[in-house]
């Protein structure tokens, strides 16, 4: 069987050139040529008509080839002419009696030159630099005397219009049996390429997942369809600016449906595409897997910003610890009181790890039923079959100890802590002691260890936590809230806060919320702290404070409580109130 014909589409300037074109196109049985004749935007417009017939590669001439090539996706090869060919234009004009001179592009007078002083003739030689000159300068060769030209196609164009002779460079037989072999040679390349490109498409389009190539200024290369929703489409399209050169991998909600995306960029000869697969979660909100809950970086980060921990600074002194734990792999434990924060440490760790371009995954083991447990243990499209995610554990302490040791056994017989993150969150008693499932988890996994310290272990910061949450909360509500009164910050420093940082949100986020004042007043703080310690007396060992008192019979009675639990070893007092033993002395009298 023999090889396939090239089909060409001529698109010649000038009539001489078509002819030549078909004439010798009848004599080979290579290639199929089909002819017209058009100049300029004439030839674009017969390109742009004939673009999607088939063709391998378009034959032109001259500035008509190179608008095409901006104008169709179809490769264009360009009739050249021969040194030749200008040297017959130049035979042909000597029998002219009048002023003449050679008047076309570099490449046209730049093989004048050397022609003329091979002849010794001497001719005027100007070059058009640019195709919008062309008018101007063949007015002022006429101005100066010349009254005809030896040119390009562009030069004859402009040589009609300012009332100029011309004589036209045709190209040689020869130059149009190299343009047909050259884009013999081109056309097998192209049908390489196209036969790749639509076996590419064909398996494509039979992925299940969502497939989309962009061209980096968003425009679409390829899309298999609808698996593609519009509205992923065009949230990828806007994103596009800030797809990392490293890629990413998140899951996304549209219309209360999760999409798990890969993202990379493609290098091209001609620059780069964004790559992305987008495949519907399995895993959704409406699929009755409570528990379980997905975000990507950019989620995490305004989740996090948002809350009382990322907006007040509450890392503080644990800073620089916690940055440098977000840069190891190792599985994490977070332990602290309930209303530490330990949920956004999670996420911070999160933020600021090698995997922050992958799925956040949140398991809340408070909230697991037999039915979703199951699915994560065994279920064969659970999230733990992924890699390069980040496991966040939510509540780990509330697991059975059978549940545990399932889960346990899952993540350290499959390797997942040494291809993912695992980070784990146990609550702790009042006073930091470990409970008997936290101890199981650190004897059996290798963890790093973060304890977040009590809000009431931190009560010389709160003034400063208070200040800058209020700041959050001016933006958030318009208002323009300057501080507290005198003496009400204090209020709020000798709190005993059981839920800690929690709890210290919401009673700030009531008080902005009510305050029409410069100054959010004592007579407020009092109120609400009083309300807090009637929702917290039933779990407290302490009575209720009093606040119809002044300051110093409050510090009396705190100080009191604290000597009673040291058993009046007033050195132990000290250290939990936070105080030098001489101040401790100075306040008991």
């Amino acid at each position: 069987m023999g090889e396939k014909k090239a089909r060409i589409l001529a698109i010649a300037p000038y009539e001489a050139l078509h002819n030549s074109i078909i004439r010798l196109a009848k004599s080979r049985e290579d290639i199929s040529v089909d002819a017209y004749v058009g100049n300029m935007k004439e030839g674009v417009e017969i390109a742009r008509f004939h673009e999607n017939d088939g063709y391998d590669v378009i034959i032109s001439r001259g500035a008509t080839a190179r608008l095409l090539r901006e104008a169709v996706r179809i490769p264009v090869i360009a009739v050249e002419f021969s040194d030749y060919d200008i040297l017959r234009a130049i035979r042909l004009a000597e029998n002219y009696p009048y002023r003449y001179a050679v008047c076309g592009s570099l490449e046209i007078t730049k093989r004048a030159r050397v022609l003329c002083d091979l002849l010794q003739k001497k001719i005027e030689i100007v070059t058009l630099y640019h195709q919008e000159d062309a008018d101007r300068v063949l007015r002022e060769l006429k101005w100066s005397g010349i009254s005809m030209v030896i040119c390009g196609t562009v030069g004859e164009d402009a040589a009609k219009k300012v009332g100029l002779s011309s004589f036209m460079i045709l190209s040689g037989d020869e130059c149009i049996e190299a343009a047909f072999d050259q884009a013999i040679e081109m056309s097998r390349g192209y049908a390489y390429m196209r036969e790749r490109k639509m076996a590419y498409e064909s398996i494509f389009r039979r992925e299940k997942a969502g497939i989309l190539l962009l061209y980096e200024n968003g425009e679409i290369y390829f899309s298999n369809g609808p698996k593609v929703p519009k509205e992923v489409q065009e949230l990828l399209r806007k994103s596009l600016d800030s797809l990392p050169d490293e890629g990413i991998k998140k899951i996304q909600a549209v219309k209360n449906t999760f999409y798990e995306i890969d993202g990379s960029w493609i290098q091209g000869e001609n620059g780069r595409y964004a790559y992305f697969r987008i495949q519907e979660q399995k895993i959704a909100v409406q699929t009755g897997r409570q528990g379980i809950s997905f975000s990507d970086k950019k989620q995490a980060e305004n989740y996090y910003y948002d809350s009382f921990f990322g907006s007040s600074g509450a890392l503080g002194f644990m800073e620089e610890k916690i940055n440098a734990l977000a840069k190891i792999g190792q599985p994490t434990l977070i332990l602290g009181e309930s209303g530490c924060g330990k949920e956004q440490i999670a996420r911070y760790l999160y933020i600021h790890s090698v995997l922050c371009n992958h799925p956040f995954i949140t398991v809340d083991c408070d909230a697991l039923n037999d039915k979703v447990w199951a699915y994560l243990i065994s279920g064969a499209s659970s999230p733990f079959g992924e890699t390069g995610q980040t496991y966040f554990f939510q509540k780990l302490d509330k697991l059975s100890e059978n549940r545990q040791k399932q889960l346990y056994s899952l993540i350290l017989e499959r390797g997942i802590h040494q291809h993912s993150r695992i980070i784990a969150a146990c609550v702790t008693e009042k006073g930091g002691q470990p409970k008997e499932a936290v101890m199981r988890i650190l004897n059996y996994l290798p963890c790093v260890k973060i304890w977040l310290p009590p809000l009431r272990e931190r009560k010389e910061e709160i003034p400063m936590l208070a200040s800058l949450y209020l700041a959050k909360k001016n933006r958030d509500l318009s208002k323009q809230i300057l501080g507290f009164e005198p003496g009400a910050v204090e209020l709020l420093r000798q709190y005993d806060w059981p839920e800690n940082y929690t709890q210290l949100k919401r009673v700030l986020d009531e008080l902005a919320s009510i305050t029409e004042t410069s100054y959010i007043s004592s007579l407020y703080i009092r109120q609400f702290l009083e309300e807090e310690n009637k929702i917290y007396a039933c779990s407290r060992e302490e009575k209720p404070f009093d606040f119809e008192r002044t300051l110093d019979e409050i510090n009396r009675d705190i100080i009191s409580q604290v000597l009673e639990k040291t058993k009046g070893n007033q050195t132990a007092a000290a250290k939990k109130l936070g105080i030098s033993r001489s101040t401790l002395w100075r306040l008991l009298k």
